[in-house]
């Protein structure tokens, strides 16, 4: 029975279904189709759900056309979705909802080099900030990465997104431009991916931004962002949040890279975020995100009433 129920619960996760809510579904909207992207989210969305029976019985849902963000901001906006997740901005919390916990902990901001197989020794621990500011590094040409590192001095060049699998590891092996920065969440599939290129991670730096992965709620639905948010909490303290984070093997890499003691931190601003937190890494130390989150419900509940 338990694998059945098992079953049931991903067949309820990817089950397309119609655009408007029917009641006791939470439609979220995603970028793909694969059953794979967005797995994790999908998963906290729907024990979130689970774990908040007082407000109904619900399930999770996705929305059966996959879209660009921006898409899926009209679509939540227009009340034809009801959750996405992207990363934060100031412009994204005044068009949507936001459910201010950070899904990945941060590590979307934490950024390590893909380099040249052959050039780690241009990258001495002596490298000062500004040097790494003088070498020319590649980034997709609307990625927000752009912005945040032209924004803190680095020379950086825009590549087609669509194209970047290939041109950006390729533009790194022959020499065309000195680093790649990569998240410290996808770098090592990048590489796997790549294995056949001469390229290599770098060995001594890592670079952070503020960037923190949220869910974001329909302006229609404001009801929900409460659930959500005492989901969340009810997650972190009895430990499934944790443990549904580190059920894969790239957050578990992402999190070694990130707090690695050997690596020198860069810190970088985010111009398009007005506040950071101290320590979101709430694997380790839930302290300051448990609080936020109680902080937050205790507000929503004074509100209601």
């Amino acid at each position: 029975m338990k694998k059945l129920s098992v079953f049931v619960v991903l067949i309820t996760l990817f089950v397309p279904r119609a655009q408007a809510s029917e009641p006791g579904e939470v439609i979220f909207t995603r970028a793909f189709a694969d059953d794979a992207y967005g797995y994790y989210h999908a998963q906290i969305l729907q024990r979130i759900l689970e774990l908040t029976p007082e407000f109904g019985k619900a399930v999770a849902v996705p929305h059966p056309q996959p879209m660009p963000q921006a898409r899926q901001i009209i679509k939540l906006q227009a009340g034809e979705g009801d959750v996405m997740w992207s990363a934060t901005s100031n412009e994204r919390e005044q068009q949507l909802l936001p459910v201010r916990f950070p899904l990945l902990q941060g590590l979307a901001g934490y950024r390590v080099l893909v380099i040249n197989a052959y050039k780690q020794a241009q990258y001495p621990t002596s490298l000062t900030k500004a040097d790494l500011q003088n070498l020319v590094g590649v980034q997709g040409n609307d990625w927000p990465d752009l912005t945040v590192l032209r924004h803190n001095g680095f020379k950086v060049e825009g590549a087609q997104w669509s194209l970047w699998f290939q041109t950006m590891f390729t533009a790194v092996e022959k020499g065309m431009v000195d680093y790649f920065p990569r998240n410290v969440i996808e770098v090592s599939n990048d590489l796997e991916r790549h294995e056949a290129k001469r390229i290599k991670l770098e060995d001594n730096f890592i670079l952070r931004y503020p960037s923190y992965e949220y869910f974001f709620v329909s302006p229609l639905k404001p009801e929900l962002v409460n659930r959500l948010q005492i989901g969340l909490l009810r997650m972190l303290n009895n430990g499934e949040l944790k443990v549904l984070f580190e059920k894969h093997d790239n957050h578990k890499k992402a999190m070694l890279l990130a707090t690695d003691p050997s690596r020198i931190m860069i810190e970088l601003n985010n111009p398009d975020l007005a506040y950071k937190y101290t320590n979101p890494l709430w694997g380790n130390d839930a302290t300051e995100m448990r609080q936020l989150l109680e902080e937050a419900i205790l507000k929503s509940t004074q509100t209601d009433n």
